[in-house]
Protein backbone atom coordinates (compact mmCIF):
# COMPACT_ATOMS: atom_id res chain seq x y z
CA UNK A 1 0.00 0.00 0.00
CA UNK A 2 2.85 2.37 -0.78
CA UNK A 3 0.62 5.16 -2.11
CA UNK A 4 -1.40 5.37 1.10
CA UNK A 5 1.65 6.29 3.13
CA UNK A 6 2.26 9.34 0.93
CA UNK A 7 -1.26 10.67 1.55
CA UNK A 8 -1.97 13.59 3.90
CA UNK A 9 -3.05 12.73 7.43
CA UNK A 10 -6.59 14.00 6.76
CA UNK A 11 -7.04 11.58 3.89
CA UNK A 12 -5.70 8.69 5.96
CA UNK A 13 -8.24 9.44 8.68
CA UNK A 14 -11.03 9.55 6.08
CA UNK A 15 -9.94 6.22 4.70
CA UNK A 16 -9.83 4.72 8.17
CA UNK A 17 -13.10 6.01 9.68
CA UNK A 18 -15.05 7.41 6.73
CA UNK A 19 -15.92 10.97 5.78
CA UNK A 20 -19.09 12.69 4.75
CA UNK A 21 -18.09 12.82 1.08
CA UNK A 22 -15.50 11.36 -1.28
CA UNK A 23 -12.08 12.96 -1.40
CA UNK A 24 -10.55 14.42 -4.54
CA UNK A 25 -7.01 15.07 -5.75
CA UNK A 26 -4.00 12.89 -6.46
CA UNK A 27 -3.71 11.11 -3.06
CA UNK A 28 -7.37 10.11 -3.28
CA UNK A 29 -6.79 8.86 -6.82
CA UNK A 30 -3.89 6.70 -5.71
CA UNK A 31 -5.93 5.34 -2.84
CA UNK A 32 -8.69 4.37 -5.30
CA UNK A 33 -6.11 2.71 -7.57
CA UNK A 34 -4.78 0.73 -4.59
CA UNK A 35 -8.23 -0.56 -3.78
CA UNK A 36 -8.94 -1.40 -7.43
CA UNK A 37 -5.62 -3.20 -7.86
CA UNK A 38 -6.34 -5.21 -4.73
CA UNK A 39 -9.77 -6.17 -6.12
CA UNK A 40 -8.21 -7.32 -9.38
CA UNK A 41 -5.66 -9.49 -7.59
CA UNK A 42 -2.95 -7.09 -6.44
CA UNK A 43 -0.23 -5.05 -8.11
CA UNK A 44 2.17 -8.00 -8.21
CA UNK A 45 -0.40 -10.14 -9.99
CA UNK A 46 -1.13 -7.37 -12.54
CA UNK A 47 2.56 -6.73 -13.19
CA UNK A 48 3.09 -10.48 -13.45
CA UNK A 49 0.88 -10.66 -16.54
CA UNK A 50 3.58 -10.03 -19.12
CA UNK A 51 1.54 -11.29 -22.08
CA UNK A 52 -1.99 -12.33 -22.97
CA UNK A 53 -3.91 -14.24 -25.58
CA UNK A 54 -7.59 -13.33 -25.90
CA UNK A 55 -10.17 -15.04 -28.13
CA UNK A 56 -13.40 -13.12 -28.66
CA UNK A 57 -16.38 -12.50 -30.88
CA UNK A 58 -18.83 -9.66 -31.25
CA UNK A 59 -20.34 -7.04 -33.51
CA UNK A 60 -19.56 -3.57 -34.76
CA UNK A 61 -22.04 -0.73 -35.25
CA UNK A 62 -21.88 2.49 -37.26
CA UNK A 63 -24.84 4.76 -36.50
CA UNK A 64 -23.38 7.50 -38.70
CA UNK A 65 -24.00 5.31 -41.76
CA UNK A 66 -27.60 4.44 -40.90
CA UNK A 67 -30.73 5.34 -42.86
CA UNK A 68 -31.36 8.40 -40.67
CA UNK A 69 -29.49 10.17 -37.87
CA UNK A 70 -30.15 8.43 -34.57
CA UNK A 71 -30.85 5.03 -36.12
CA UNK A 72 -28.62 2.07 -35.19
CA UNK A 73 -26.75 0.16 -37.91
CA UNK A 74 -24.87 -3.07 -37.36
CA UNK A 75 -21.99 -3.39 -39.83
CA UNK A 76 -20.22 -6.63 -38.82
CA UNK A 77 -20.21 -9.86 -36.90
CA UNK A 78 -16.61 -10.69 -36.07
CA UNK A 79 -14.22 -13.02 -34.31
CA UNK A 80 -10.70 -12.14 -33.28
CA UNK A 81 -7.60 -13.55 -31.65
CA UNK A 82 -5.40 -11.01 -29.89
CA UNK A 83 -1.90 -11.82 -28.64
CA UNK A 84 0.01 -9.14 -26.73
CA UNK A 85 3.48 -8.95 -25.24
CA UNK A 86 3.37 -5.91 -22.97
CA UNK A 87 7.14 -5.44 -22.72
CA UNK A 88 7.82 -3.81 -26.12
CA UNK A 89 4.81 -3.60 -26.66
CA UNK A 90 4.08 -6.16 -29.34
CA UNK A 91 0.69 -7.28 -30.55
CA UNK A 92 -0.90 -9.54 -33.13
CA UNK A 93 -4.56 -9.27 -34.11
CA UNK A 94 -6.15 -11.93 -36.32
CA UNK A 95 -9.54 -10.58 -37.32
CA UNK A 96 -12.28 -12.33 -39.29
CA UNK A 97 -15.71 -10.88 -39.99
CA UNK A 98 -18.89 -11.09 -41.97
CA UNK A 99 -19.49 -7.55 -43.15
CA UNK A 100 -23.17 -6.63 -43.25
CA UNK A 101 -22.81 -3.09 -44.62
CA UNK A 102 -22.35 -1.55 -47.16
CA UNK A 103 -22.87 -5.03 -48.61
CA UNK A 104 -22.51 -8.57 -47.29
CA UNK A 105 -19.12 -10.20 -47.78
CA UNK A 106 -16.39 -11.88 -45.69
CA UNK A 107 -13.35 -9.91 -44.56
CA UNK A 108 -10.09 -10.85 -42.88
CA UNK A 109 -6.88 -9.15 -41.88
CA UNK A 110 -3.94 -9.57 -39.55
CA UNK A 111 -2.15 -6.73 -37.80
CA UNK A 112 1.26 -7.09 -36.18
CA UNK A 113 2.91 -4.45 -33.99
CA UNK A 114 6.45 -4.76 -32.75
CA UNK A 115 7.79 -1.71 -30.98
CA UNK A 116 7.51 1.31 -33.26
CA UNK A 117 6.59 -0.61 -36.42
CA UNK A 118 3.28 -2.06 -37.52
CA UNK A 119 2.35 -4.50 -40.31
CA UNK A 120 -0.97 -5.03 -42.06
CA UNK A 121 -1.69 -8.26 -43.94
CA UNK A 122 -4.98 -7.86 -45.78
CA UNK A 123 -5.91 -10.78 -47.99
CA UNK A 124 -2.24 -11.66 -48.41
CA UNK A 125 -1.09 -8.15 -49.34
CA UNK A 126 1.36 -6.78 -46.78
CA UNK A 127 2.01 -3.11 -46.04
CA UNK A 128 3.16 -0.87 -43.24
CA UNK A 129 0.35 -0.19 -40.79
CA UNK A 130 -1.20 3.24 -41.25
CA UNK A 131 0.18 5.58 -38.53
CA UNK A 132 -3.28 6.46 -37.18
CA UNK A 133 -4.23 2.78 -37.12
CA UNK A 134 -1.00 2.09 -35.22
CA UNK A 135 -1.74 4.88 -32.73
CA UNK A 136 -5.24 3.56 -32.06
CA UNK A 137 -3.92 0.05 -31.39
CA UNK A 138 -1.28 1.33 -28.96
CA UNK A 139 -4.01 3.24 -27.11
CA UNK A 140 -6.09 0.07 -26.96
CA UNK A 141 -3.19 -1.89 -25.46
CA UNK A 142 -2.74 0.73 -22.75
CA UNK A 143 -6.42 0.57 -21.82
CA UNK A 144 -6.71 -3.22 -21.73
CA UNK A 145 -8.20 -4.24 -18.37
CA UNK A 146 -5.02 -5.91 -17.17
CA UNK A 147 -3.00 -2.77 -17.99
CA UNK A 148 -5.31 0.16 -17.35
CA UNK A 149 -4.48 0.56 -13.64
CA UNK A 150 -0.76 0.39 -14.38
CA UNK A 151 -1.19 2.99 -17.15
CA UNK A 152 -3.08 5.29 -14.78
CA UNK A 153 -0.60 4.86 -11.93
CA UNK A 154 2.32 5.97 -14.12
CA UNK A 155 0.48 8.71 -16.03
CA UNK A 156 0.95 12.46 -15.54
CA UNK A 157 -1.85 14.55 -14.09
CA UNK A 158 -3.42 11.75 -12.06
CA UNK A 159 -6.22 13.06 -9.85
CA UNK A 160 -9.59 12.04 -8.48
CA UNK A 161 -12.67 14.01 -9.48
CA UNK A 162 -16.02 14.12 -7.66
CA UNK A 163 -17.96 10.87 -7.90
CA UNK A 164 -20.57 10.43 -10.63
CA UNK A 165 -23.83 8.54 -10.89
CA UNK A 166 -24.32 6.35 -13.92
CA UNK A 167 -27.78 6.77 -15.42
CA UNK A 168 -30.31 3.97 -15.32
CA UNK A 169 -29.93 3.07 -19.00
CA UNK A 170 -26.27 2.17 -18.62
CA UNK A 171 -25.82 1.25 -14.97
CA UNK A 172 -28.95 1.44 -12.86
CA UNK A 173 -28.10 4.62 -11.00
CA UNK A 174 -24.84 3.24 -9.60
CA UNK A 175 -22.11 5.52 -8.27
CA UNK A 176 -18.70 5.68 -9.92
CA UNK A 177 -15.37 6.88 -8.61
CA UNK A 178 -13.76 9.02 -11.32
CA UNK A 179 -10.01 9.26 -11.84
CA UNK A 180 -8.45 11.49 -14.46
CA UNK A 181 -4.99 11.43 -16.04
CA UNK A 182 -3.31 12.11 -19.36
CA UNK A 183 -1.98 9.64 -21.90
CA UNK A 184 -0.14 10.74 -25.04
CA UNK A 185 -1.43 14.24 -24.39
CA UNK A 186 -5.08 13.12 -24.24
CA UNK A 187 -7.41 13.51 -21.27
CA UNK A 188 -8.47 10.12 -19.87
CA UNK A 189 -11.12 9.24 -17.29
CA UNK A 190 -11.11 5.93 -15.46
CA UNK A 191 -14.30 5.03 -13.62
CA UNK A 192 -14.27 2.53 -10.76
CA UNK A 193 -17.24 0.72 -9.22
CA UNK A 194 -17.05 1.57 -5.48
CA UNK A 195 -19.05 -1.56 -4.58
CA UNK A 196 -16.55 -4.00 -6.13
CA UNK A 197 -13.57 -1.61 -6.63
CA UNK A 198 -13.21 -3.11 -10.12
CA UNK A 199 -12.70 -0.77 -13.10
CA UNK A 200 -16.05 -0.03 -14.74
CA UNK A 201 -14.88 1.93 -17.79
CA UNK A 202 -12.11 4.04 -19.28
CA UNK A 203 -12.70 6.95 -21.67
CA UNK A 204 -10.24 8.81 -23.87
CA UNK A 205 -11.11 12.37 -24.91
CA UNK A 206 -10.43 12.38 -28.66
CA UNK A 207 -11.35 14.26 -31.81
CA UNK A 208 -13.81 13.04 -34.40
CA UNK A 209 -14.59 14.80 -37.72
CA UNK A 210 -18.35 14.55 -37.11
CA UNK A 211 -18.75 14.24 -33.35
CA UNK A 212 -16.08 16.81 -32.49
CA UNK A 213 -14.83 16.45 -28.91
CA UNK A 214 -15.53 12.79 -28.23
CA UNK A 215 -15.42 10.55 -25.17
CA UNK A 216 -14.24 7.20 -26.50
CA UNK A 217 -15.37 4.95 -23.66
CA UNK A 218 -14.91 1.21 -23.12
CA UNK A 219 -17.11 -0.33 -20.43
CA UNK A 220 -16.45 -3.73 -18.81
CA UNK A 221 -18.64 -6.36 -17.17
CA UNK A 222 -18.87 -10.10 -16.40
CA UNK A 223 -15.66 -10.28 -14.35
CA UNK A 224 -14.06 -13.69 -13.74
CA UNK A 225 -10.91 -15.03 -12.17
CA UNK A 226 -8.14 -15.85 -14.65
CA UNK A 227 -5.15 -17.41 -12.90
CA UNK A 228 -5.48 -15.13 -9.88
CA UNK A 229 -6.42 -11.96 -11.80
CA UNK A 230 -9.96 -10.61 -12.14
CA UNK A 231 -10.71 -9.83 -15.81
CA UNK A 232 -13.90 -8.90 -17.70
CA UNK A 233 -15.47 -11.18 -20.28
CA UNK A 234 -17.72 -8.55 -21.84
CA UNK A 235 -17.03 -5.07 -23.16
CA UNK A 236 -18.75 -2.32 -25.11
CA UNK A 237 -17.38 0.77 -26.84
CA UNK A 238 -19.37 4.02 -27.03
CA UNK A 239 -18.49 7.33 -28.65
CA UNK A 240 -20.36 10.14 -26.91
CA UNK A 241 -22.78 7.46 -25.67
CA UNK A 242 -23.43 6.04 -29.17
CA UNK A 243 -22.80 2.27 -29.34
CA UNK A 244 -20.10 1.22 -31.84
CA UNK A 245 -18.71 -2.09 -30.59
CA UNK A 246 -19.81 -5.10 -28.50
CA UNK A 247 -17.46 -7.95 -27.64
CA UNK A 248 -17.76 -11.19 -25.69
CA UNK A 249 -14.57 -12.86 -24.53
CA UNK A 250 -14.43 -16.60 -25.03
CA UNK A 251 -10.98 -17.35 -23.66
CA UNK A 252 -8.22 -15.45 -21.84
CA UNK A 253 -4.73 -16.85 -21.27
CA UNK A 254 -2.26 -15.00 -19.08
CA UNK A 255 1.41 -15.46 -19.96
CA UNK A 256 0.75 -17.93 -22.78
CA UNK A 257 3.51 -19.59 -24.74
CA UNK A 258 3.71 -17.55 -27.94
CA UNK A 259 5.82 -18.59 -30.96
CA UNK A 260 8.85 -16.45 -31.77
CA UNK A 261 7.29 -15.60 -35.14
CA UNK A 262 4.06 -14.20 -33.65
CA UNK A 263 5.33 -10.63 -33.81
CA UNK A 264 7.84 -10.84 -36.67
CA UNK A 265 7.76 -8.10 -39.31
CA UNK A 266 9.73 -8.43 -42.58
CA UNK A 267 12.63 -6.04 -43.13
CA UNK A 268 10.94 -4.70 -46.25
CA UNK A 269 8.05 -3.43 -44.13
CA UNK A 270 10.38 -2.02 -41.48
CA UNK A 271 12.27 -0.08 -44.12
CA UNK A 272 9.10 1.37 -45.64
CA UNK A 273 8.77 5.00 -44.49
CA UNK A 274 5.75 5.77 -42.37
CA UNK A 275 3.53 8.31 -44.15
CA UNK A 276 1.21 10.48 -42.09
CA UNK A 277 0.53 11.40 -38.49
CA UNK A 278 -0.08 9.13 -35.53
CA UNK A 279 -3.46 10.59 -34.69
CA UNK A 280 -5.36 8.84 -31.90
CA UNK A 281 -8.96 8.67 -33.11
CA UNK A 282 -11.56 5.94 -33.40
CA UNK A 283 -12.40 7.21 -36.89
CA UNK A 284 -9.85 4.90 -38.52
CA UNK A 285 -10.79 1.65 -36.69
CA UNK A 286 -14.44 2.36 -37.54
CA UNK A 287 -13.57 2.57 -41.22
CA UNK A 288 -11.38 -0.53 -40.96
CA UNK A 289 -14.11 -2.85 -39.69
CA UNK A 290 -16.37 -1.90 -42.60
CA UNK A 291 -13.48 -2.39 -45.04
CA UNK A 292 -13.92 1.11 -46.46
CA UNK A 293 -11.24 3.63 -47.27
CA UNK A 294 -9.31 5.55 -44.64
CA UNK A 295 -5.78 5.69 -46.04
CA UNK A 296 -5.59 9.46 -46.65
CA UNK A 297 -6.46 10.24 -43.00
CA UNK A 298 -3.61 12.22 -41.47
CA UNK A 299 -1.69 12.28 -44.74
CA UNK A 300 -0.89 15.09 -47.19
CA UNK A 301 -3.81 15.73 -49.54
CA UNK A 302 -3.02 15.84 -53.27
CA UNK A 303 -5.58 17.93 -55.14
CA UNK A 304 -6.07 17.58 -58.90
CA UNK A 305 -8.43 19.27 -61.38
CA UNK A 306 -10.01 17.67 -64.44
CA UNK A 307 -12.42 19.58 -66.68
CA UNK A 308 -15.18 17.16 -67.68
CA UNK A 309 -17.17 19.72 -69.66
CA UNK A 310 -16.72 23.48 -70.16
CA UNK A 311 -16.92 24.98 -66.68
CA UNK A 312 -17.54 21.63 -64.95
CA UNK A 313 -14.62 20.32 -62.92
CA UNK A 314 -13.76 17.17 -61.01
CA UNK A 315 -11.60 18.08 -58.00
CA UNK A 316 -9.90 14.82 -57.16
CA UNK A 317 -8.53 13.86 -53.75
CA UNK A 318 -7.96 10.12 -53.29
CA UNK A 319 -11.19 8.25 -52.49
CA UNK A 320 -13.78 11.06 -52.52
CA UNK A 321 -14.29 13.62 -55.25
CA UNK A 322 -15.67 17.15 -55.13
CA UNK A 323 -17.29 18.67 -58.22
CA UNK A 324 -17.12 22.38 -59.05
CA UNK A 325 -19.57 24.12 -61.38
CA UNK A 326 -18.67 27.52 -62.80
CA UNK A 327 -21.45 30.11 -62.95
CA UNK A 328 -21.08 33.65 -64.35
CA UNK A 329 -19.85 35.27 -61.13
CA UNK A 330 -19.56 32.46 -58.59
CA UNK A 331 -19.00 28.74 -58.08
CA UNK A 332 -21.16 25.86 -56.90
CA UNK A 333 -19.47 22.83 -55.33
CA UNK A 334 -20.91 19.38 -54.73
CA UNK A 335 -19.74 17.29 -51.76
CA UNK A 336 -17.43 18.25 -48.88
CA UNK A 337 -16.44 14.82 -47.59
CA UNK A 338 -14.29 13.26 -44.88
CA UNK A 339 -12.68 15.91 -42.64
CA UNK A 340 -11.14 19.36 -42.31
CA UNK A 341 -7.69 18.23 -43.45
CA UNK A 342 -9.18 17.18 -46.77
CA UNK A 343 -11.42 20.23 -47.23
CA UNK A 344 -8.86 22.95 -46.51
CA UNK A 345 -6.49 22.02 -49.38
CA UNK A 346 -9.49 21.73 -51.72
CA UNK A 347 -10.81 25.16 -50.70
CA UNK A 348 -7.37 26.71 -51.17
CA UNK A 349 -6.91 25.01 -54.55
CA UNK A 350 -10.34 26.27 -55.70
CA UNK A 351 -9.45 29.83 -54.66
CA UNK A 352 -6.21 29.64 -56.62
CA UNK A 353 -7.86 28.06 -59.66
CA UNK A 354 -10.76 30.53 -59.78
CA UNK A 355 -9.48 33.76 -58.15
CA UNK A 356 -12.34 35.94 -59.47
CA UNK A 357 -15.22 33.63 -58.60
CA UNK A 358 -16.13 33.03 -54.95
CA UNK A 359 -17.49 29.69 -53.84
CA UNK A 360 -21.11 30.50 -53.00
CA UNK A 361 -22.85 27.14 -52.57
CA UNK A 362 -21.83 23.70 -51.30
CA UNK A 363 -24.35 20.95 -52.01
CA UNK A 364 -24.25 17.96 -49.65
CA UNK A 365 -25.60 14.77 -51.24
CA UNK A 366 -26.33 13.19 -47.84
CA UNK A 367 -25.33 13.18 -44.19
CA UNK A 368 -23.23 9.99 -43.84
CA UNK A 369 -19.97 10.47 -41.94
CA UNK A 370 -17.61 10.19 -44.92
CA UNK A 371 -19.71 12.61 -46.98
CA UNK A 372 -20.34 15.36 -44.43
CA UNK A 373 -17.23 15.42 -42.23
CA UNK A 374 -15.48 18.06 -44.32
CA UNK A 375 -18.38 20.52 -44.42
CA UNK A 376 -17.33 22.44 -41.31
CA UNK A 377 -14.48 23.98 -43.32
CA UNK A 378 -16.93 25.32 -45.91
CA UNK A 379 -19.23 26.63 -43.17
CA UNK A 380 -16.27 28.50 -41.68
CA UNK A 381 -15.78 30.19 -45.08
CA UNK A 382 -19.38 31.46 -45.09
CA UNK A 383 -20.39 29.20 -47.98
CA UNK A 384 -24.13 28.44 -48.12
CA UNK A 385 -24.66 24.76 -47.34
CA UNK A 386 -27.44 23.10 -49.35
CA UNK A 387 -28.95 19.83 -48.19
CA UNK A 388 -32.07 17.78 -47.65
CA UNK A 389 -34.53 18.05 -44.73
CA UNK A 390 -32.64 15.13 -43.15
CA UNK A 391 -29.12 16.45 -43.78
CA UNK A 392 -29.52 20.09 -42.71
CA UNK A 393 -30.64 19.42 -39.09
CA UNK A 394 -27.81 16.88 -38.75
CA UNK A 395 -25.32 19.49 -39.99
CA UNK A 396 -26.64 22.17 -37.65
CA UNK A 397 -25.89 19.85 -34.74
CA UNK A 398 -22.49 18.95 -36.18
CA UNK A 399 -21.51 22.60 -36.68
CA UNK A 400 -22.47 23.46 -33.08
CA UNK A 401 -20.39 20.71 -31.50
CA UNK A 402 -17.23 21.86 -29.66
CA UNK A 403 -13.86 21.02 -31.23
CA UNK A 404 -11.23 21.75 -28.57
CA UNK A 405 -9.12 18.59 -28.87
CA UNK A 406 -8.28 19.43 -32.48
CA UNK A 407 -9.69 22.89 -33.27
CA UNK A 408 -10.63 23.42 -36.91
CA UNK A 409 -11.41 26.58 -38.88
CA UNK A 410 -15.00 26.76 -37.63
CA UNK A 411 -13.90 26.26 -34.03
CA UNK A 412 -11.29 28.99 -34.38
CA UNK A 413 -13.82 31.37 -35.94
CA UNK A 414 -16.31 30.57 -33.18
CA UNK A 415 -13.69 31.31 -30.53
CA UNK A 416 -12.70 34.58 -32.21
CA UNK A 417 -16.32 35.80 -32.50
CA UNK A 418 -17.38 34.52 -29.10
CA UNK A 419 -20.23 32.45 -30.53
CA UNK A 420 -21.03 30.11 -33.40
CA UNK A 421 -21.33 32.29 -36.53
CA UNK A 422 -24.54 32.34 -38.53
CA UNK A 423 -24.13 29.66 -41.17
CA UNK A 424 -26.29 30.14 -44.29
CA UNK A 425 -28.12 26.92 -45.11
CA UNK A 426 -30.82 25.98 -47.61
CA UNK A 427 -33.15 22.98 -47.44
CA UNK A 428 -34.10 21.16 -50.65
CA UNK A 429 -37.24 19.04 -50.34
CA UNK A 430 -38.27 19.13 -54.00
CA UNK A 431 -36.51 19.87 -57.27
CA UNK A 432 -34.56 23.12 -56.93
CA UNK A 433 -32.90 25.03 -59.78
CA UNK A 434 -29.94 27.40 -59.76
CA UNK A 435 -29.27 29.45 -62.90
CA UNK A 436 -27.26 32.47 -63.97
CA UNK A 437 -29.22 32.84 -67.20
CA UNK A 438 -26.83 30.61 -69.10
CA UNK A 439 -26.05 27.56 -67.01
CA UNK A 440 -28.72 25.59 -65.18
CA UNK A 441 -28.05 23.38 -62.17
CA UNK A 442 -30.88 21.23 -60.78
CA UNK A 443 -31.00 19.42 -57.45
CA UNK A 444 -33.27 16.40 -57.13
CA UNK A 445 -34.29 14.46 -54.02
CA UNK A 446 -33.79 10.75 -54.76
CA UNK A 447 -35.58 7.92 -52.91
CA UNK A 448 -33.13 5.17 -51.98
CA UNK A 449 -32.76 2.38 -49.44
CA UNK A 450 -29.21 3.62 -48.82
CA UNK A 451 -30.09 6.74 -46.80
CA UNK A 452 -32.93 9.15 -46.20
CA UNK A 453 -32.58 12.62 -47.67
CA UNK A 454 -30.35 11.86 -50.66
CA UNK A 455 -29.77 14.55 -53.31
CA UNK A 456 -28.50 14.21 -56.88
CA UNK A 457 -27.23 17.21 -58.87
CA UNK A 458 -27.99 17.47 -62.59
CA UNK A 459 -26.59 19.65 -65.37
CA UNK A 460 -29.21 19.53 -68.17
CA UNK A 461 -27.10 21.17 -70.90
CA UNK A 462 -24.21 18.77 -70.27
CA UNK A 463 -26.55 15.83 -69.49
CA UNK A 464 -24.38 14.94 -66.50
CA UNK A 465 -25.76 13.81 -63.15
CA UNK A 466 -23.72 13.73 -59.91
CA UNK A 467 -24.30 11.00 -57.34
CA UNK A 468 -22.58 9.49 -54.30
CA UNK A 469 -22.59 5.81 -53.17
CA UNK A 470 -25.43 4.63 -55.44
CA UNK A 471 -23.27 3.66 -58.44
CA UNK A 472 -20.45 1.80 -56.74
CA UNK A 473 -17.25 0.29 -58.11
CA UNK A 474 -18.63 -3.19 -57.48
CA UNK A 475 -20.68 -2.77 -60.68
CA UNK A 476 -17.49 -2.62 -62.73
CA UNK A 477 -15.93 -5.81 -61.43
CA UNK A 478 -15.86 -9.11 -63.27
CA UNK A 479 -18.43 -10.40 -62.58
CA UNK A 480 -20.30 -7.20 -61.66
CA UNK A 481 -22.06 -6.86 -58.31
CA UNK A 482 -25.19 -4.76 -58.74
CA UNK A 483 -26.51 -3.62 -55.37
CA UNK A 484 -30.16 -2.68 -54.68
CA UNK A 485 -29.30 1.01 -54.43
CA UNK A 486 -27.97 0.95 -58.02
CA UNK A 487 -31.14 -0.71 -59.26
CA UNK A 488 -33.22 1.88 -57.39
CA UNK A 489 -31.23 4.75 -58.89
CA UNK A 490 -31.62 3.34 -62.39
CA UNK A 491 -35.38 2.97 -61.91
CA UNK A 492 -35.64 6.53 -60.59
CA UNK A 493 -33.79 7.89 -63.62
CA UNK A 494 -36.07 5.92 -65.94
CA UNK A 495 -39.23 7.05 -64.20
CA UNK A 496 -38.26 10.72 -64.09
CA UNK A 497 -37.13 10.65 -67.72
CA UNK A 498 -34.06 12.77 -66.97
CA UNK A 499 -31.78 12.49 -70.03
CA UNK A 500 -28.31 11.46 -68.84
CA UNK A 501 -25.16 10.82 -70.86
CA UNK A 502 -22.67 10.57 -67.99
CA UNK A 503 -22.74 9.83 -64.27
CA UNK A 504 -20.23 11.79 -62.17
CA UNK A 505 -19.55 9.71 -59.09
CA UNK A 506 -18.21 11.03 -55.79
CA UNK A 507 -16.50 7.64 -55.42
CA UNK A 508 -14.54 6.80 -58.53
CA UNK A 509 -14.51 7.92 -62.11
CA UNK A 510 -17.14 9.41 -64.40
CA UNK A 511 -18.94 6.62 -66.27
CA UNK A 512 -21.15 6.60 -69.37
CA UNK A 513 -24.81 6.16 -68.56
CA UNK A 514 -25.24 3.59 -71.32
CA UNK A 515 -22.59 1.41 -69.67
CA UNK A 516 -24.31 1.73 -66.30
CA UNK A 517 -27.68 0.92 -67.88
CA UNK A 518 -26.30 -2.13 -69.68
CA UNK A 519 -24.89 -3.60 -66.47
CA UNK A 520 -28.12 -2.99 -64.56
CA UNK A 521 -30.33 -4.43 -67.31
CA UNK A 522 -28.30 -7.63 -67.36
CA UNK A 523 -28.68 -7.97 -63.58
CA UNK A 524 -32.45 -7.37 -63.54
Amino acid sequence: MKFLFSAPLGLLLCLAVGCSGPQTGEPAARAALEASAEAMGGWDALRGVRSQRIVSQGSDWEPLQAMAPGDPLQVTNFSSVLAVDFAQPSARIEYRSDILYPREFPNAFTEVIQGEVGLLDHNGAQSRLHPARYAARIRDIKRMPVRVLLTASEAPGLTRLPDETVDETSGGGAARQVLEYRDSGLQVRLRIDPATHLPASVAYFEDDPILGDTWNEVTWSDWKDVAGVQLPYSLKLHLNELLFHEETIQEIQNNPSLPDTAFSIPDAIRQTPEEGERIVSQWVPRRVVSNVTYLDFGRPQRVTFEELAPGFWLVGVASHQTYVIEMNDHLIAVEGPLYEERSQPVIQAIKEKFPTKPLRYMIATHWHLDHSGGLRAYAAEGVTIVGSPVTIPFLRTMFARPKTVHPDALARRTAAEGKLPEIPMEVVDSMKEFTDGTRVVRIYPVPTSHVRGFLSVYLPKERIIIEADLVSDTMYRNPPIVEPRALEYYEWLRQTGIPVDRIARVHGTVVPFREFASIVEKAR
